[in-house]
């Protein structure tokens, strides 16, 4: 059975066809259908690498560990650790969420699993290296890793604040507990 996210996904697919096939016909569906299907070709392979990342990943590293370095406990040291991390790690949103997804269920906090995709999203060490020095010099590149740096920090705090008001993650830990 597809979950409730899946089925939304069908219904907004259904919709834009519907839309192209209103706006051109089926000559403009067929071509959007067409795009769609190279799209997904091209992004199939990232994806599914990402999903053996993230599965190997969950094997190779113990919960006890995760919770130890990225837990609730970890508490500042995590959201260090997981800053560190995600301004490290190299590759886009195909390798990155499906790490944190596995992170995530090997019981990381939710505030160090933030500061990891806010570090990987705004700091970019590889981004940095490869296309920011290169292209807008140094003295722009190193003014942008620096202003971004306490980013990561804050929005783990935040996020560890959000949800130890949201019920929701106040239940998962219940029942990680007993």
């Amino acid at each position: 059975m597809l979950s409730r996210t899946s089925l939304m996904f069908v219904g907004f697919a259904v919709v834009a066809a519907f839309a192209n096939w209103w706006k051109g016909g089926m000559p403009l569906a067929l071509q959007s259908a067409g795009f769609a299907a190279e799209e997904a070709l091209q992004v199939a392979p990232e994806l599914v690498f990402g999903l053996l990342i993230a599965a190997f990943s969950s094997i190779l590293v113990s919960r006890e560990r995760v919770a130890r370095w990225l837990g609730a406990e970890a508490g500042l040291r995590g959201l260090v650790i997981a800053t560190l991390v995600g301004a490290l790690m190299p590759g886009g949103p195909f390798a990155s969420f499906p790490l944190v997804f596995a992170l995530y269920q090997a019981g990381a906090d939710v505030g160090a699993l933030t500061a990891f995709l806010v570090a990987w999203a705004a700091i970019g060490v590889n981004r940095l290296l490869v296309w920011e020095i290169p292209f807008m010099g140094v003295e722009f590149g190193l003014l942008r890793l620096v202003s971004s740096l306490p980013l990561p920090i804050l929005a783990g705090l935040g996020a560890q604040f959000l949800a130890s008001r949201l019920e929701f993650f106040r239940m998962r830990r219940e029942e990680e507990a007993e």
